[in-house]
């Protein structure tokens, strides 16, 4: 089985081997960027989070997304009519990697303003200007923190179809040994272990199918503007509509999303959050009735 794939410029977390480190970036021999922006310092994701879910979340990895993000809407304007120089797209690509945090840290502390910082550092390095024409910063972190969540989704699902795997090989072997089953955590009638592990493959199954049906059919924001009307967009491409939602249905295909959400403000309704924390807490679920059940069975009889 491999792990699941995508389409979009950055490549996917989860295709990583798990050994894998963090892509290496400049700055971290600066002490007020290291503990500033560490990536994810928090003490349960460093000892409970796998490596491809770290990555996803990372500071350097959440700037490649950014930069692969401006790139991809930068080849997309070109080819709507912005002028937009080949080499300059070819110059901010050359520097795509370069990820100094300590600079972009200096920058953010002059600005106060955590995507300008992020903007002028990557447009210093590539000497040009022309990322991030026609967006807001909403344009970008929206999108990018979407796609972060869609992405850390297709892992977990890959985890579970994984799980699904090996209960069903476990089901399998112990279709026949027969074991006493319980009501009220007492000796009631036999089965077998195979059927209990079957009983916690039907339940993560269930979890499965609602993770997939979220992966699906998850919406997002796409390139609206300031206030959701495209009005930056549509000035920029000389008042065609057509190029802007040529444009956008472009960077739905570059992040790996279906479909845009319609009529949407500065922000994705905050209220997909939940869906997605729900979804997770029904997986986990799953996985924390199958332990529980499991250490009651290895007790012993009142």
């Amino acid at each position: 089985m491999k792990p699941p794939s995508s389409n979009t410029a950055a490549p996917l977390a989860a295709e990583a081997p798990e050994s894998s480190a963090a892509p290496p970036f400049e700055g971290q021999d600066q002490p007020a960027a290291s503990a500033a922006l560490a990536p994810i310092a928090n003490v349960l994701a460093a000892r409970y989070a796998s490596p491809a879910i770290r990555n996803v979340w990372s500071v350097p990895g959440r700037i490649l997304l950014e930069r692969d993000f401006w790139i991809a809407v930068m080849k997309a304007q070109k080819d709507l009519g912005v002028p937009i120089p080949a080499e300059a797209i070819k110059d901010y690509e050359r520097v795509k990697d370069i990820i100094n945090l300590g600079s972009i840290l200096k920058r953010e502390r002059v600005t106060l303003h955590d995507v300008k910082a992020r903007l002028e550092e990557f447009s210093e390095l590539a000497g040009r200007q022309f990322i991030h024409l026609g967006l807001t910063s909403r344009d970008l972190t929206e999108n990018v923190e979407q796609l972060q969540i869609h992405r850390s989704l297709k892992v977990v699902h890959f985890k579970t179809v994984a799980a699904l795997l090996a209960l069903a090989r476990q089901a399998e072997t112990h279709r026949d040994l027969m074991i006493t089953g319980r009501t009220h955590n007492v000796p009631a009638q036999p089965t077998t272990l195979g059927k209990r592990f079957a009983m916690f493959g039907q339940e993560l199954l269930i979890a499965l199918e609602r993770l997939e049906n979220l992966i699906d059919r998850y919406p997002v924001r796409g390139l609206k503007g300031a206030v959701g009307t495209q009005l930056d967009q549509l000035t920029l491409l000389g008042g065609r509509a057509d190029r802007v939602a040529e444009l956008e249905g472009r960077i739905l295909r570059h992040l790996g999303f279906r479909a845009p959400l319609i009529a949407v403000g500065q922000v994705y309704p905050r209220s997909l959050d939940f869906d997605v924390v729900s979804a997770l807490h029904q997986v986990g679920a799953a996985a924390a009735s199958f332990a529980h059940t499991l250490r009651l069975m290895a007790g012993r009889a009142c």
